[in-house]
């Protein structure tokens, strides 16, 4: 169809001849007449038969050739040329849609977009007829354009540093040639803006967009589950086949995840342009219109992710851990009411390039900002772990809940290799709950004797380690299983300083108390608490909740369990009694959450890392917590982790404070 883009382009391409055969004809006779008239006309000459047939005949063969060439060109190709002609006049541009805004369950506005004006320059206006850089005339504008703009750092989307404007855009053209119109920086404020306009032709190739970029309000406490979006690279321009040149595009956490969704539909116009293309006229003509991207609502409370945060930074701080991450997940859905990692970063930041310095700074810090624990950190579970082995135990039927073993100040293995208690304790007969209560390492190191670690090992497995949870969060990690296999794996890879032999009693006693091979992430603990507290059923954890296009129109999403039953519900009601126990029974060890405002069940765990000092004790414990609430009425599950950060009780008091807040705001009756 063609475009009717003004009455000047539409007049130029009406007033267009065809060259038919008849014409052609004509015209060469015409010729031929004048050419044989002139030799006539030349009186005195003497030219013979032979001299004009010779000239004839260069003639015929001459206008031959380009009779046929005419031919070819105006009757064969009149057509398609026709529209050559109208498409160089035609200039196609993409118009970058709306991106949608992120919101918590509650509407609260976690990702939106703000004005921004953009720097970008167009190749195109410098390059000569053969495709090549014009050198000196794109050094001049990088220049002059560098002096308005007083650039700090000069870097790409992907972080690489150029000592020029003209650096940057010739080592982005000859890695990406395709990619015309390269950003220069972006948010200029008015009077830059005005400056670069009032160069006027000096600074032809520059143009400034008036677009939007991201803002992320809450910074730092939601960084890690939203991420941030940059300008696009080559590589998505590959990959995702919706976006542009320029556009903007999701580049980690859920901006990437659903980056199509919130992307939209990019729009398409056409603009009038002369010979060298630039724009002439102010008449342009919609091709497509561009469809905004549809809003994503979480299942994250902002209200809670703040207070978790905030306490979750306190307990890293008043221990010096390392660092840390905090959950909350409603037990029966899966959703996640809060996801917590600190320390963390603010996304805004990378929001149309991180500078340099700003990249360095996060980059060389020894607590690794960037690293999103929560699903990310795999590390020992300590006596947490002790929660899936009794629930296991129980159900291959290895142990009931009256089973008893001793636990004494010199246990040995048979080899006669020493195991002991935390801290060299000594708590007697126990039983099941009394085990869980104090946490005895050599109750469970005796259960895993009597039974047999290949048959615990599919359990570990049931209970979502060494399996992604599937959480719509970027960069979630395994976790491992303590087994045989992963073991001589380990020392035939990774950790070669590693016994290849896996041993009955020394490897299993350790795998069972959360030690020796095994790691957990965060994530996956908040997980598998749920499913102790919901009756045997492991989701699929996640925070996006609905999208809601531009017409109002929602789309409930749906996940469906990673596996039900993966317990029988006898043992684990066991189970949980002995977690209650531990908060709440007469051997209760976990004193920070006894008086907590609501009854919680819980498990800790004091997971031992590094090396051995003098006394042979460890001297870098992480903290970890997990469990759920209320008791009677299981409604969230909860994971607390400090990264090197002491006694478990540590962790204890973050999720207590965190509880007490719930119960005053209302969130548990």
């Amino acid at each position: 169809m063609k475009l009717n883009i003004s009455k000047n382009l539409e007049k130029s391409v009406k007033k267009k001849e065809k060259i038919n055969g008849k014409d052609i004809k004509n015209k060469i006779s015409l010729l031929l007449r004048h050419l044989k008239g002139s030799v006539k006309s030349k009186e005195g000459e003497f030219s013979s038969q032979w001299n004009l047939m010779y000239s004839f005949v260069i003639f015929v063969l001459i206008f031959g050739v380009l009779l046929i060439n005419i031919t070819y060109l105006q009757v064969v190709k009149g057509a398609d040329m026709v529209v050559v002609s109208e498409e160089n006049r035609v200039k196609i541009e993409s118009v970058a849609p709306y991106r949608g805004v992120i919101f918590d369950k509650n509407g609260i506005i976690l990702a939106e977009n703000v004005p921004s004006m953009n720097v970008y320059i167009s190749i195109e206006k410098f390059l000569n007829t053969k495709g090549e850089i014009l050198n000196e005339r794109l050094k001049y504008v990088s220049d002059t354009l560098g002096g308005i703009l007083e650039l700090e750092d000069i870097a790409d989307s992907e972080g690489n540093e150029y000592e020029s404007i003209y650096d940057k855009v010739i080592s982005v053209y000859e890695q990406t040639p395709y990619l015309t119109d390269i950003l220069i920086t972006s948010g200029i404020d008015n009077e830059k803006a005005i400056e670069i306009k009032a160069q006027g032709e000096s600074l032809d190739g520059v143009y400034i967009d008036n677009g939007n970029e991201r803002h992320y309000p809450f910074k730092t406490i939601f960084s890690h589950i939203l991420g941030y979006t940059s300008r696009v690279t080559a590589e998505d321009l590959e990959s995702r086949e919706y976006v542009g040149y320029t556009d903007i595009v999701g580049r980690s956490g859920l901006e990437y995840t659903y980056d199509e969704q919130l992307f939209g539909i990019s729009g398409k116009i056409a603009k009038e342009v002369d010979a060298t293309g630039k724009e002439v006229g102010t008449q342009e003509v919609t091709l497509q219109e561009a469809v905004s991207g549809k809003s994503l609502y979480l299942t994250i409370d902002s209200d809670i992710q703040n207070k978790l945060y905030e306490l979750l930074k306190e307990g890293i701080e008043e221990n010096n851990a390392t660092g840390g991450a905090g959950i909350i997940e409603d037990v029966e859905t899966g959703e996640i009411l809060a996801i917590v990692t600190y320390p963390s970063y603010d996304n805004n930041l990378f929001v149309g390039g991180i500078s340099v310095e700003n990249y360095k700074k996060l980059t060389s810090r020894e607590d690794v900002p960037l690293l999103n624990r929560a699903v990310s950190a795999q590390e020992p579970p300590g006596s947490t772990f002790k929660t899936i082995v009794a629930s296991a135990a129980l159900d291959a039927g290895a142990i009931n809940k009256y089973t008893k073993y001793v636990s004494t100040s010199n246990y040995t293995f048979s080899s006669g290799a020493p195991f002991q208690e935390y801290h060299g304790h000594a708590y007697g007969t126990l039983d099941l709950i009394d085990a869980i209560s104090v946490s005895s390492n050599i109750y469970f190191c005796e259960l895993i004797r009597n039974w047999d670690m290949d048959k615990l090992v599919p359990y570990i497995e049931k209970f979502g380690i060494g399996e992604l949870t599937g959480i719509d969060v970027q960069g979630e990690m395994l976790g491992r299983v303590p087994s045989p296999e992963n073991k001589e794996a380990l020392a035939n890879s990774t950790s070669p300083w590693l016994d290849p032999i896996w041993y009955p009693e020394g490897d299993s006693c350790n795998s069972v108390i959360g030690q020796g091979i095994a790691l957990v992430t965060p994530i996956q603990m908040a997980n598998w608490m749920s499913a102790i507290a919901n009756g045997g059923t492991l989701n699929t954890p996640h925070v996006a909740k609905k999208f809601v296009s531009g017409d109002g129109v929602e789309e409930i999403l749906k996940y469906s369990p990673l596996r039900k039953n993966i317990i029988q519900e006898d043992a684990l009601v066991t189970v949980r009694e002995g977690m209650w126990a531990t908060v709440n029974g007469p051997r209760s060890t976990v004193y920070p959450l006894r008086d907590a405002k609501i009854t919680v069940a819980a498990k800790t765990g004091t997971a031992e890392f590094g090396k051995l000092n003098e006394r042979g004790e460890y001297e870098h414990t992480h903290a970890w917590t997990g469990g759920f609430f209320p008791y009677d009425n299981p409604k969230y599950s909860y994971s607390i982790f400090l990264e090197d950060g002491g006694e478990s009780a540590n962790a204890a008091f973050v999720i207590r404070h965190m509880v007490d807040w719930m119960v005053d705001a209302g969130y548990i009756q």
